[in-house]
């Protein structure tokens, strides 16, 4: 996720349980709208300080002033496709586009209230706007033509909206009532899904929304509470996912989500280009303490357990549970290695990983581990093939079964001397 913080004037980014936030961009007057180009790494930003819209690299760089004289630009959002830009101006009352590099700048629509943010829907060519002047949430046609009303009552202040084009409805915020709302397409059927209960003192006022609709989510920020939060979209099981204790967050004002992850899923979580036996141990870490970081969520079902595990074994190394060297087969070399590690039900609790022993993923190497390794049905055929599949009972397999019936018992405890390999 992405988000502006005009108390700030800063420009961040995190994964969206608000882990590993990274500083894009800083020193602005006045930052608002933001909005990121991610088929050319290129983040776009309004600055109603300075009365300008600016860009640059997500990879960090000098901003590159697009258009300026401005009056009070706030909401922007991009149609990279098409090669524009599209903002409103609370100041000058228009919403306005230009070209991706600032130029032929164009008035789509104009003697408006005060038209805050703006939302494209590119695929039925519609621009939708809230106004906190006229007290609207309105649409028009992407070249500014066939304005329409879609929430024209019981609006007070409204501020940022997003769209679920699939589930057919617009979410958006109302800081004067410090609600968030939705609605279908066309405006009926409104629903109120959140009403901030501020403590004494404190004004909520919420701002940006963001939809994860294929997750199931709203996000929204608060620069009243300073919090960016979450829910279903349905608007049940709201959670904080940063607050003002995070030390990063001062009046938060846009969010941008990215909706790409999916293809962007990898095993090498220490960006040490491979997938080695400290990922799979990092994984197991963030299992065994619950806590659910989501970079490590491999299966995109906002949870991290033994599910992903198995994902990062059989799906992304491609390899099988018990191969303990990860060299893409399990064999007797991976039993010398453990059994060389001496961790066997040592006793001592949580010192073993995967090169150890560890394949259940309780941090110890016991017997359990034989089992999995078993259930995989890896021993002996060699490198796995994709897509993965469950293999049949073979004779490898009751050869594993026959050395870990042998392995766990007393005898061969008091008998294994690792001095031999």
């Amino acid at each position: 996720m992405y988000w502006s913080d005009r108390g700030a004037n800063t420009i961040r980014r995190a994964f969206v349980d608000g882990s590993q936030p990274d500083l894009l961009a800083s020193g602005m007057s006045q930052v608002r709208g933001v909005a990121v180009d991610f088929d050319n790494d290129m983040l776009y930003w309004n600055d109603n300080g300075s009365d300008r819209i600016q860009r640059a690299p997500l990879s960090g760089g000098p901003p590159e002033d697009l258009v300026t004289g401005l009056g009070f630009p706030a909401g922007i959002d991009l149609d990279v496709a098409g090669g524009k830009m599209y903002w409103a101006d609370a100041t000058t009352n228009k919403i306005q586009r230009a070209n991706l590099d600032g130029t032929n700048v164009e008035d789509l629509v104009t003697k408006l209230g005060d038209p805050y943010y703006v939302r494209l829907d590119l695929e039925n060519r519609h621009l939708y706007w809230s106004d906190y002047g006229t007290d609207k949430i309105q649409r028009s046609n992407l070249d500014g033509t066939h304005v329409i009303d879609i929430i024209s009552t019981g609006l007070i202040r409204t501020r940022g909206l997003d769209l679920d084009l699939a589930g057919g409805k617009i979410y958006w915020a109302d800081r004067g009532t410090d609600q968030v709302q939705r609605a279908n397409l066309d405006g009926t059927d409104i629903e109120t899904l959140y009403t901030a209960q501020p403590p004494r003192g404190v004004d909520a006022a919420p701002h940006g929304v963001a939809v994860d609709a294929k997750r199931g989510h709203v996000y929204w920020v608060d620069n009243g509470l300073v919090t960016i939060q979450r829910a279903d979209l349905d608007g049940s099981n709201v959670v904080n996912v940063l607050t003002a204790a995070s030390g990063i967050l001062t009046k938060p004002w846009e969010i941008v989500l990215d909706l790409r992850l999916d293809q962007q899923v990898t095993c090498d979580f220490d960006n040490n280009g491979i997938c080695d036996g400290a990922d799979i141990d990092a994984l197991t870490q963030v299992v065994v303490a619950g806590t659910d970081e989501l970079m490590f969520d491999l299966n995109q079902d906002q949870l991290v357990n033994q599910q992903d595990r198995e994902v990062w074994v059989g799906d992304l190394r491609r390899t099988y549970f018990g191969d303990a060297n990860l060299d893409g087969v399990f064999d007797s070399s991976d039993m010398v290695r453990v059994f060389q590690a001496g961790e066997y039900q040592d006793d001592v609790a949580g010192n073993s990983g995967w090169s150890e022993g560890d394949w259940d993923g309780d941090l110890d190497f016991t017997s359990q581990d034989f089992v999995v390794a078993l259930q995989d049905g890896g021993y002996g055929m060699g490198e796995r093939a994709f897509p993965v599949q469950v293999p049949e009972p073979c004779s490898s397999s009751l050869i594993l079964l026959g050395l870990a019936g042998f392995a766990l018992s007393d005898a061969f405890r008091r008998r294994f001397d690792r001095s031999q390999f």
